[in-house]
């Protein structure tokens, strides 16, 4: 019989190379020392990363146990690994780190001495790649020993110039994929300095009847015979604390053996399209879910390179369903509180999550939170409502009044620069409700406002001789006041966060009270 010759042709690796950026390759690299490590009970581990940016050359050092002789080939090629399909690993598909290596630069050279064996030294380039038809490849036993349990991968003539930019962005992918692992002991370090780790945990608001959920169980992947399997499952979703609009913070995540796989997926794969989640958007950037799984390597629903989820995968089309019901009860609060999210939800800073138990992880229902309160437009109406009385009777509050509601409109908008105008109108409202305060409510006669007026100090000092405000909330006044005046005088725009506005949107709100009665919390 025929036989075919179904041998790759080594360019096939060169096809890769527009399929990884840094962050996708460093981290197939990282991916191997963690698995090396767990197999060689290494639980002290440590990747070291330095990138010389005039040299153009990136060193990725690990101490997770060395690579034996017997299994170098495994290092370069594809599809080998020493990973079996039943392992909790995160390296399964025996082609990511092959990948990589070369998607980065055009001359590799690895170490590695597995315990205190003697060193070994692979050395390749795309010459060999390129012109060399053998996939045989000789190593050397090098003259100068590594460290025991020791791998180095030294990358040289990096195909594409590295920047200052990309290490920092760098960073931040290794504190968010790998914040498991770090804290549960794994170091990783770029030019000498220890990485700490960013989760998605710690900043849930905790509006009673709108805390946090958390759902956990197992789904069976093959419950026929001695192939059946079970991978874990926690669904964590709730509201947090500030828009993820402009950080990419909100939507869904998904965690696999530890590992961070996607962050802020607002895709319809997850249901971010009408009638489900809804479409993305800014009115319901304040939504999160955490999808943590553990099980065997083929269970995870990651691509080859773990830089996102296959959602034709197994283990992701049994919970699609329970992702977007969970996640679309918060998005129907976080619609519904439109307005008032500054009051409403994000000055609930503590609080406990609340485990849902009894529910099947793969069918949680559509509804499980309290009817989401009234929309934006009735809250609006209800604040006009609340004030009609003392707008009555003080015409001159009505405009106070109406710039809350509009600060607090465009808090909620999708705009680059709309902490930048909130803040302008929430001083400025605060410096004519000083105004109207002395002139209409104390009676101080224009001309004294007017030898006054000039100084915002003055006026300020003036208003406190009729209510008590504590020290902190008048230093917290005047220190937005200041940051008005650089927005307006200064070239450089200083940064304003949405804690910012929502702290200052509170100050406000109590002043309006204690000078005028104005209600703005229904």
């Amino acid at each position: 019989m025929p036989v075919l010759d179904v041998t790759p042709e080594k360019r096939v690796y060169l096809s890769v190379i527009s399929e990884y950026d840094l962050n996708k390759a460093i981290c197939e690299l990282a991916d191997n020392a963690i698995d090396f490590g767990r197999k060689n009970n290494r639980p002290n581990l440590d990747i070291k990363i330095l990138i010389d940016l005039s040299r153009n050359t990136i060193s990725i050092e690990d101490n997770a146990g060395g690579v034996p002789a017997s299994e170098l080939g495994l290092l370069l090629s594809p599809g080998r690994t020493t990973n079996e399909i039943s392992d909790n690993g995160i390296g399964y598909f025996g082609v990511g780190a092959k990948r990589a290596v070369i998607a980065l630069a055009q001359d590799i050279t690895i170490l590695t001495r597995y315990g205190n064996d003697e060193t070994c030294k692979i050395h390749f380039d795309d010459e060999w790649i390129n012109e060399v038809v053998e996939w045989s490849l000789p190593y050397d036993i090098s003259s100068k020993n590594i460290a025991p349990n020791t791998t180095i991968i030294e990358l040289f003539k990096l195909r594409k110039p590295l920047t200052d930019n990309d290490i920092i962005a760098l960073k931040t992918h290794l504190a968010e994929v790998y914040a498991l692992f770090i804290e549960g002991g794994v170091k990783i370090f770029v030019d000498g300095k220890k990485i700490n780790p960013v989760v998605f945990t710690n900043d849930w608001t905790y509006a009673e009847g709108y805390e946090p959920a958390l759902f956990s169980g197992k789904i069976v992947i093959d419950d026929q015979g001695d192939d059946a399997r079970e991978v874990n499952v926690e669904i964590m979703s709730g509201l947090i604390n500030h828009s993820g609009d402009p950080d990419n913070s909100y939507g869904i995540f998904f965690y696999c053996n530890n590992r961070m796989i996607n962050g802020g997926l607002t895709d319809f794969s997850v249901g971010f399209e009408a009638g489900k989640v809804g479409n993305p958007h800014y009115n319901i950037s304040i939504i999160r879910t955490i999808v943590k799984l553990k099980g065997q390597s083929r269970d995870m629903p990651w691509n080859s390179s773990k830089s996102g989820i296959d959602t034709k995968h197994h283990t992701f089309e049994k919970l699609r369903n329970s992702i977007i019901n969970v996640t679309s009860d918060y998005a129907k609060v976080s619609r519904a509180l439109q307005g008032k999210w500054p009051t409403e939800i994000f000055s609930y800073t503590e609080g406990e999550v609340v485990v849902k138990e009894g529910m099947s992880i793969e069918h949680i229902p559509k509804t499980f939170l309290p009817k989401p309160p009234s929309s934006k437009t009735r809250w609006m109406q209800s604040i006009l409502k609340s004030n009609k009385k003392i707008i009555g009777k003080k015409m001159w509050a009505e405009g106070l009044q109406d710039s809350i509601i509009a600060a607090d409109s465009i808090f909620k908008m999708n705009l680059m620069q709309k902490n930048r105008i909130a803040l302008i109108i929430l001083d400025s409202t605060l410096e004519i409700a000083y105004k109207e305060y002395l002139v209409n409510e104390k009676n101080i006669g224009m001309k004294k406002f007017a030898s006054i007026s000039n100084n915002r100090t003055d006026v300020q000092k003036e208003v406190l001789n009729y209510i008590k405000v504590s020290a902190t909330m008048a230093k917290q006044i005047n220190h937005y006041y200041l940051l008005r005046n650089q927005l307006i005088h200064q070239r450089a725009t200083p940064n304003i966060s949405d804690p910012d506005i929502t702290k200052y949107r509170k100050i406000v709100e109590i002043m309006l009270k204690k000078m005028f009665g104005l209600r703005f919390t229904i």
